[in-house]
């Protein structure tokens, strides 16, 4: 794949990432999103797991307060946690690893 291809392909999943956000803010907000099927939300965070760990390689920076609550964050890390088997002291030798 061409540098041309990949900045298109990235340019397609920016705007795919933009027009999913607005649709769960709005589904968040009328109450639809509790019919959202689980299997579909564990592939988003399955998926969007991966695009943040290439981040992360590459020195993105975190979330901020303004992107999550903190309720969501650690609803998040517990099912990823709990999803392999990982305890609160793996992640504590992960973050000690990790820069912030």
């Amino acid at each position: 794949m061409s540098p041309s291809e990949h900045l298109d392909r990235a340019r397609r999943i920016d705007e795919l990432v933009a027009a999913l956000a607005a649709e769960v803010d709005a589904g968040l907000d009328d109450g639809a999103i509790a019919s959202l099927d689980p299997d579909t939300a564990r592939r988003l965070v399955s998926t969007t797991a991966r695009c943040w760990a290439v981040a992360a390689e590459d020195g993105a920076e975190p979330p901020g307060a303004a992107d999550t609550t903190p309720t969501d964050a650690v609803a998040l890390a517990t099912a990823a946690l709990r999803s392999h088997d990982l305890n609160p002291f793996d992640l504590a030798l992960w973050f000690s690893r990790s820069t912030p």
